[in-house]
């Protein structure tokens, strides 16, 4: 198994994951180390974990998801300058459940569930998952922000995110990157991505307690819902593609309580909504 520690990157000034070994069965349950170590830094990388003809299933439908990104993906990065028709994919954003109906009966779906429930310390259930593919050449990077951000107080400290990439990433691809114990200085200012038509957030971290978490296919990260993180666009030559499962609480009931900064664009129509729960929504309706 792999835990994420820190060291230093001479040249970019950066704290690397250095990952240490331990022989282990797939599936594992977390261990009292990694356990103290995702509390004290708010992120924990998991080594060799869900073997490969698993994850050949899982990206076999998340490359249908590419293949048929019009129909069925969002442009996570869609570029203001776009019209919905022009949209890039600078970022596929969809999900595999949309084309694998038997995904919620995956092992590796328990096994998400089961550890990030260790790792919190209470019953969690799977919320949702979400499929994000980087073209080479053209993507963008995922800038920094905390999911609590987008998903409001309904779930302060009561989520955890499960990012399992379906290939080798690094600096050059689009790894993960985390804000080492950020989770513990509550949720910062986002405000939209400028330039973007999608709902894209960004908020500003102090980027000198960056850790950058290379990985190999078969690894896992699991990152609190209060933990600042980006990925890097890709530079390389093959897509870059993640699954990300999203876990909350049992009977959390999901986002709710939405900061001011959340809007909802529906990709289809262009339109930016305030979520119900916001407290600009809110405002709107007593002056009308």
């Amino acid at each position: 198994m792999l835990v994420a520690a820190g060291r230093r990157d001479e040249d970019s000034g950066e704290t690397s994951s250095d990952l240490h070994s331990v022989d282990t069965m797939p599936y594992p349950d977390a261990t009292p180390e990694q356990i103290g170590f995702f509390r004290e830094h708010g992120y924990l990388v998991v080594g060799d974990t869900i073997p490969q003809a698993d994850l050949d299933q899982l990206e076999g439908h998340c490359n249908t998801l590419i293949d048929e990104k019009e129909r069925l993906a969002n442009d996570w990065a869609w570029d203001a300058k776009e019209s919905r028709d022009q949209r890039s994919f600078r970022i596929v954003q969809s999900s595999p459940a949309l084309v694998w109906k038997d995904i919620g009966e995956q092992a590796y779906r328990r096994w998400l569930v089961s550890f990030a429930s260790q790792l919190m310390g209470m019953e969690l259930e799977f919320w949702y998952d979400q499929f994000l593919g980087k073209p080479p050449g053209k993507s963008v990077p995922t800038e920094w922000h905390q999911d609590e951000g987008y998903w409001g107080r309904n779930l302060a400290d009561r989520g955890i995110t499960g990012w399992i990439p379906l290939q080798d990433v690094d600096r050059v691809n689009g790894c993960m990157h985390f804000i080492d114990g950020g989770h513990v200085h509550g949720v910062l200012p986002h405000r939209l991505v400028e330039g973007m038509q999608s709902d894209l957030l960004i908020c500003e971290v102090d980027e000198t307690r960056t850790v950058a978490c290379p990985m190999r296919r078969g690894d896992v990260a699991f990152h609190h819902s209060k933990t600042p993180h980006m990925s890097t666009a890709n530079t390389g030559t093959a897509w870059r593609k993640a699954v990300t499962n999203h876990l909350q609480a049992v009977g959390a009931g999901g986002e709710g309580g939405h900061y001011p900064w959340r809007v909802k664009v529906n990709q289809k129509t262009g339109a930016r909504v305030i979520p119900e729960s916001s407290p600009l929504k809110q405002a709107d309706e007593e002056a009308g």
